[in-house]
Order: C-alpha cells, then sequence, then structure tokens
C-alpha cells in the first residue's frame, strides 16, 4: 500500500506539472494543421523564381496593381539589432500609402526603413501574400502591416490586415497580440511576413522557443510519459489486489479457507 501511495504522489507531481504545457503544445500543432489543409498561402512577390517578402513598390497581383507610396516624416527611426550589426546608419520613417489600381485603400501608417543592403527594404514591416480557401475555393490578396514599431513589447504589438477579394472589395481588420487567438489566420500571415518579429502561436507561443533536450523533450512530453505510465502501473496494482481480495474473500465466506 505505501509503494502504491508513493506512485501515485509522484505520478500526481508529473501530471500536474506537465498537462497544462502538454495541452498547449498539441492545440497548437492541431490548429497549425487545420490553417495548413485550409489555405494555401504564397507571397506574392518573387525574385529570381522564388517568394520573398516585397521589395518593390508597385506589384500586380491576380491582374490587380497594387503600389506603395512613401510619405516622408522627416524623422529617424532607431537604431535596430540588425542595424547595428551591419553598422549602418538609422533608416527613415515613412508613412505608407496603399494604393489599389491607382486608388487608396487605407489610411498611412507609419513603418521604419532599414538601410541594410540585404533583406527587403520592408522587411518585418509589411508583406503582400495570397491565400487561397481550398473549402471554398475563394482567392484572396492579403496586406500584413505592422503598426507597432520595433521598440514595443510583444504584449502591446498591432498588426492591420487589408484583404483584397476577387470581386475587388477591400476590408480592413485590426488584429493585437493580446486578442490574436480571435484570427487564427491572421496569426499564419502575421508570422509567414516576417512582420511578427518573434513567431507567435495561435494563444500560447510555446511551441515557438528554440528546442532543446531539457524543453520538450523531457519537460513536458517525457514527464507527462512518465507520470501516465506511474499511473497505469498503479491502477494495475490496485485491480490486481482486489482481484486477490475477491479471490480470497470468496474462499473464506464458502468456509474452504484460504486458496492455495
Amino acid at each position: 500500500m505505501k509503494k502504491q501511495i508513493t506512485l501515485l504522489i509522484i505520478s500526481f507531481i508529473f501530471l500536474a506539472t506537465s498537462l497544462i504545457p502538454m495541452f498547449h503544445m498539441i492545440r497548437e500543432f492541431w490548429i497549425g494543421k487545420i490553417i495548413e489543409s485550409r489555405y494555401e498561402i504564397h507571397h506574392a512577390y518573387e525574385e529570381q523564381g522564388f517568394e520573398d517578402i516585397i521589395d518593390v513598390q508597385e506589384i500586380t497581383v491576380n491582374g490587380e496593381n497594387i503600389k506603395i507610396r512613401e510619405e516622408k516624416t522627416g524623422r529617424k527611426a532607431s537604431l535596430t539589432l540588425w542595424d547595428k550589426d551591419a553598422n549602418v546608419p538609422p533608416g527613415d520613417i515613412v508613412k505608407i500609402h496603399w494604393l489599389l489600381n491607382n486608388k487608396q485603400i487605407s489610411k498611412p501608417d507609419e513603418i521604419w526603413l532599414s538601410n541594410r543592403n540585404r533583406g527587403s527594404r520592408y522587411f518585418s514591416w509589411l508583406d503582400v501574400l495570397t491565400v487561397k480557401d481550398r473549402l471554398t475555393g475563394n482567392e484572396q490578396i492579403k496586406i500584413v502591416q505592422r503598426l507597432t514599431d520595433d521598440d514595443e513589447l510583444m504584449d502591446n504589438r498591432k498588426w492591420k490586415i487589408i484583404t483584397i477579394s476577387s470581386d475587388n472589395t477591400v476590408k480592413e481588420e485590426e488584429v493585437s497580440y493580446m486578442e490574436r487567438s480571435e484570427n487564427k489566420l491572421a496569426v499564419k500571415l502575421i508570422n509567414l511576413s516576417g512582420t511578427s518579429l518573434m513567431a507567435m502561436g495561435y494563444y500560447s507561443d510555446i511551441t515557438k522557443g528554440y528546442p532543446s533536450v531539457i524543453f520538450p523533450i523531457v519537460y513536458p512530453v517525457l514527464t507527462s510519459l512518465v507520470g501516465f505510465v506511474l499511473l497505469l502501473i498503479v491502477l494495475r496494482i490496485s485491480i490486481k489486489q482486489r482481484k486477490e481480495y475477491n479471490i480470497t474473500g470468496s474462499y473464506l465466506l464458502s468456509g474452504k479457507g484460504y486458496p492455495m
């Protein structure tokens, strides 16, 4: 009995500390699979035959002309980590105007331009994507733009997503980090566009950290497995003892004494 109690306590400790992170991990992978199976998503811009984050100010997507017009503010951005590594001066802060077939479709918002030679001029700030819904067959153009600057805390970050439907109707929505679970497709688009700065999950960022042996292999996967196995062992011992007790009790009640 003492052995069972010890195993049960150890099992409870392992399971109590592991089941919540395991639930978050399974949920993130499951939602990711659903999004990937339903939607076909691509960068609208291609460079040398490969999809990439947009690095031009004009692009034609599905027959629609999309232009980016930069409005100077006369201000300079803070030096980012990438700027410091590349030893370049800070970029300009500009307001971005989005034009669809020469018609403005969104209120201009600021971004920080980059002076680095590597990567897109608009890297981490905006991108244009195409999305096909495999379930309905609908195809849309999605413009993703980060609204908060590089110095903003992750919890406060926001993005706008401009959707251009096949009939040229335009819809704009704002997505915040704290309420991202309400728009799971938007999370996928933000991550793919590179505007997230840090990869984020649909509810939790638990699967977005750098994996190691300790996490998630030892904890919570192995600890959950050990806790579950110990619980099965305790249940098996309890069932075996109950059967032995029932057999012994039956013999005693029949007056035959203990079974040999």
